[in-house]
């Protein structure tokens, strides 16, 4: 957990006049690290540079120690599951998985056992003898992640191994791949949709049009919504009480009360979340729920990228 598994000293990436990677400078280490941001945020460009499959125009990558450009021992340690639906139709998913080990440098004796046992992990144990011509989604997501562990690498790269699967399939994946992270194995997902990795994730990285706009654990990146105004929604019968009491709250800028709710807008919610248990106690104000959008990846993205919205 210790030691960076990737690191990106100022590394560029240009196609023509386009900067898909603008100047990243980052290190990665253990656990599961969520790439999010929009579409064309040059997720995808960061991928296939970590992996060796593009060089950068410009700066130095390390994965392991090594160049995963130049570096064959650095690419036996890495596993890669690309976003695209391109697979062998003609093989049952078991065969497929067994050829992309030995292409891998995985023994011809070994590769059927570890096929097989890592698809019945994923859930696949009816289906491995299928043409994958017949996959759903997620069963075709499961194969490619499959094939990206089945050599046992050290560092693993998934690109949005999680797009428009059923939930399922979705619990089946993140399930296996939380395994290998506590099994040590440093893993990076990516995602534009930034609330599937939400709770998954041990640190993010979050990209915008080729930069890096915040690195840090979940913790660290969510703290970040507290330097914006923050919208709490209190669910309440009490909707006057509790807002004779939210107004004088510090950090408040305004309290909007509707038939059963309250919406408090404050530039310190850490107080309010602070300070609402006791005045509940105390005043036999009854409150039903308590929460805020605004603390979610999602927000945080939005407010780094936009400022505040509202």
């Amino acid at each position: 957990m210790n030691a960076p598994c990737l690191t990106f000293t100022s590394v560029v990436r240009r196609y023509g006049p386009v900067l898909a990677v603008n100047d990243i400078s980052v290190s990665i280490g253990g656990g599961i690290t969520g790439l999010v941001g929009p579409n064309a945020a040059g997720k995808t460009t960061f991928i296939t540079l970590a992996v060796g499959l593009k060089r950068p125009t410009g700066g130095q990558i390390r994965v392991l120690g090594g160049d995963p450009w130049s570096d064959l021992g650095v690419k036996g340690q890495v596993g890669y599951c690309p976003d695209g639906e391109r697979l062998w139709d003609n093989l049952t998913g078991l065969q497929f998985v067994v050829t992309m080990a030995m292409l891998s440098g995985v023994q011809k004796d070994q590769a059927h056992g570890r096929a097989n046992e890592i698809l019945v992990q994923l859930g696949m144990g009816d289906a491995m003898e299928r043409s994958l011509a017949t996959y759903s989604r997620g069963m075709r997501q499961k194969v490619k992640v499959a094939q990206a562990v089945v050599h046992g690498p050290r560092f693993l790269m998934l690109d949005e191994p999680l797009n428009g699967i059923d939930p399922v399939s979705r619990h089946e994946i993140m399930k296996y791949l939380r395994q290998l992270a506590d099994q040590g194995t440093a893993i990076v997902v990516s995602s534009h949709v930034l609330h599937e990795l939400d709770g998954f994730v041990d640190s993010v990285l979050l990209l915008h049009r080729g930069r890096l706009l915040a690195s840090g654990t979940v913790e660290e990146i969510r703290d970040l919504i507290y330097e914006h105004p923050h919208t709490v929604r209190i669910e309440t019968p009490d909707v006057k009480g509790l807002a004779r009491w939210a107004v004088d709250l510090p950090g408040v800028m305004a309290v909007e009360m509707e038939d059963d709710a309250l919406n408090v807008r404050t530039r310190a919610p850490v107080e309010l979340y602070r300070t609402l248990p006791a005045f509940v106690m105390g005043s036999g104000v009854r409150v039903q729920s308590l929460y805020s959008t605004d603390s979610s990846l999602e927000a945080v993205f939005k407010y780094l990228t936009k400022g505040d919205l509202r």
